[in-house]
C-alpha cells in the first residue's frame, strides 16, 4: 500500500551526496505546496516536508544480510524479521524521555513484524500488549539495506515518536498531537545493516497511530515491511 504525504526534499534525478558540489543539484521541491494527506486518515501536519536540503550520507557497521529462509514449521513471531518492543508505562510525560534507562525495566517486551498501526482507539491499547493509558515504547531491531539509494525515512504518529539510526537521531516527531502527524528525513543509505530504534508516545488518546514508511529514489512511500527488519539478540535472551 503506497503512502503520500512527505514530500521529497529533492528532485527526482537522486544524486550520490559524494558527486553533489557545494552548489550542486540537490534542490526540493518548491516550497508552499499542500502535502497530500498521510495513510492514516486523521494526519493533519508533515513536518520537514518543504525545506531545500540534500540527503546525509551514512553507512553501517555491518554488511547486508543475505536472504533468510523461515525454518521448517517455525511461526511469524519466532522468526529473525520484525522488531522487539519494550513497553514502559509512565504518568502525565508529554515526551520521550531522553534515557530509556532511567525508565527501569519494561513493563513488558513483546514483538512486531513492522510499525502500521492506524487509528486504534487507545482505550484498547497498544496491539499484541496489555499497555493502555500513558505509555512510551521503545522498537529495537536493525533494518537489512541491500540497495545503495537515497531512502525518505517518515514517521507518523499520535501521539509522538522519533527514529534513530546507528544511534543517530534522524527523524523527531516528538511531542503530543491533536491527530496523526508525519515527520520526513533524506538520507543516502549505502548498503548494510544498521541498527535502528525507533520510540512512540502514548499520552492520553482517544486514538493511538504508528507508522514507519519509506520511499526510495523519489518513489512512493510505503509501510517499510518485515522483511529487511531484524530484532536484535538481547542481553539475557
Amino acid at each position: 500500500l503506497a503512502l503520500t504525504g512527505c514530500k521529497s526534499k529533492q528532485s527526482e534525478d537522486t544524486q550520490n551526496p559524494d558527486e553533489v558540489g557545494a552548489e550542486g543539484g540537490a534542490d526540493g521541491a518548491e516550497g508552499g505546496e499542500a502535502a497530500a494527506s498521510s495513510r492514516a486518515r486523521g494526519s493533519t501536519a508533515t513536518r520537514g516536508a518543504d525545506r531545500r536540503t540534500k540527503a546525509r550520507k551514512m553507512t553501517a557497521k555491518k554488511p547486508p544480510r543475505g536472504s533468510v529462509e523461515p525454518a521448517e514449521g517455525e511461526a511469524e513471531d519466532e522468526g529473525p524479521n520484525g522488531l522487539v518492543a519494550q513497553g514502559f508505562v509512565v504518568d502525565g510525560v508529554d515526551a520521550l524521555p531522553k534515557d530509556f534507562a532511567a525508565l527501569g525495566d519494561p513493563a513488558e517486551t513483546f514483538t512486531v513484524p513492522n510499525l502500521d498501526f492506524d487509528e486504534i482507539d487507545a482505550a484498547d491499547g497498544f496491539p499484541g500488549s496489555g499497555l493502555a493509558g500513558n505509555y512510551v515504547i521503545r522498537f529495537l531491531g536493525s533494518i537489512n539495506i541491500v540497495e545503495e539509494a537515497e531512502y525518505e525515512l517518515c514517521l507518523h504518529s499520535d501521539d509522538g515518536s522519533r527514529l534513530l539510526l546507528e544511534d543517530t537521531l534522524l527523524v523527531d516527531n516528538d511531542g503530543v498531537h491533536d491527530s496523526a502527524v508525519e515527520a520526513c528525513e533524506l538520507v543516502y543509505l549505502a548498503p548494510g545493516e544498521y541498527m535502528l530504534e525507533v520510540d512512540y508516545l502514548q499520552f492520553k488518546g482517544p486514538l493511538m497511530t504508528m507508522h514507519f514508511a519509506w520511499g526510495i529514489n523519489g518513489g512512493d512511500k510505503e509501510i517499510v515491511p518485515s522483511e529487511v527488519l531484524f530484532k536484535p539478540v538481547l542481553s539475557g535472551s
